[in-house]
């Protein structure tokens, strides 16, 4: 694959041994790109010229996948995984807010409980109220759909 084709923004690629998205200010010359699934302070620059860059993609999950949790979360994150029958989470396909994922592990303590109490009590900044609303949306669906 060329570098044009490379340092377009939003172009999945692996380095250094992991998966990466590239970002706008990327060049030719000088990918601007942040990890899939990391922090914006993880944001690096990488020379094509210099370290092997190869674009990459994600396979869509398939039967033998249901009982993977990785997958679940991977297939619950796409947009376009709403659709299928065994999605693990009902409301994201009603929510605004794109949760990282560690924001994921109160909703699954969450959905492990009956009755539902939990205390979110994360470090200043890290999204309790994302946690809180993304638990709430789920457990409101859930009891919609009777179940």
């Amino acid at each position: 694959m060329s570098a044009a084709t490379l340092s377009q923004p939003g172009t999945l690629i692996h380095a250094r041994g992991r998966e990466w998205v590239v970002l706008p200010e990327s060049t030719d010359e000088l990918l601007i790109v942040r990890p899939v699934g990391g922090l914006d302070e993880e944001v690096t620059g990488i020379l094509p010229a210099v370290e092997p860059v190869e674009s990459t993609t994600f396979r869509l999950p398939t039967r033998d996948d249901v009982g993977d949790f990785a997958s679940a979360v991977s297939c619950a994150m796409r947009p376009g995984c709403h659709a299928f029958r065994f999605r693990p989470f009902r409301s994201f396909g009603r929510i605004a807010a794109e949760p990282r994922p560690y924001q994921l592990v109160p909703l699954m303590m969450a959905l492990k409980l009956d009755p539902v109490r939990l205390l979110i009590a994360d470090d200043v900044g890290i999204g309790k109220t994302i946690e809180a609303a993304v638990i709430a949306r789920e457990l409101l669906t859930v009891a919609r759909s009777g179940g």
